[in-house]
């Protein structure tokens, strides 16, 4: 499935790719991230050009979160203006399982959220759509 959000704008836009987690604990919570900006984010990031999106993944949890996990199936993509719009940004979103501490300094701050809320707290449209329709997949 792709959402494609409306953005109308003269100047052109740069892509960028990246990838980002669904991850649930044994309790319904959804693993978010606040960036120094204080916005919640799915954890994830950009793709660099030599990584499949699994393997950006991954990396980009390890840094974010200080975590190892297992990249599980895709959820979808999403197209989302980001930067104030600068930047139209292809998300994919993929279901992922922790199996291990990374490292014990993360980047950002985690939030555990119970499913229900998660949505709200997020800054990006495209990642509140993907957590809902994540959910319904995820059962």
């Amino acid at each position: 499935m792709k959402l494609d959000l409306d953005f109308t704008s003269g100047a052109a836009l740069q892509a960028q790719s990246g990838a980002y987690a669904l991850i649930l604990d044994g309790e319904d919570r959804v693993l978010l991230v606040r960036a120094g900006n204080g916005r919640f984010y799915l954890p994830g990031g950009r793709i660099e050009p030599d990584e499949t999106p699994e393997q950006a993944l991954a990396r980009e949890v390890a840094e974010e979160c200080g975590l190892s996990i297992r990249v599980g199936e895709s959820l979808g993509e999403a197209f989302q203006p980001t930067f104030d719009g600068t930047v139209m940004l292809r998300a994919s979103y993929w279901r992922a399982q922790i199996i291990g501490l990374a490292h014990e300094e993360p980047e950002h701050q985690l939030l555990w959220t119970p499913r229900p809320e998660a949505a709200s707290r997020l800054h990006r449209a495209a990642d509140a759509h993907m957590l809902t329709r994540g959910a319904l997949i995820l059962g």
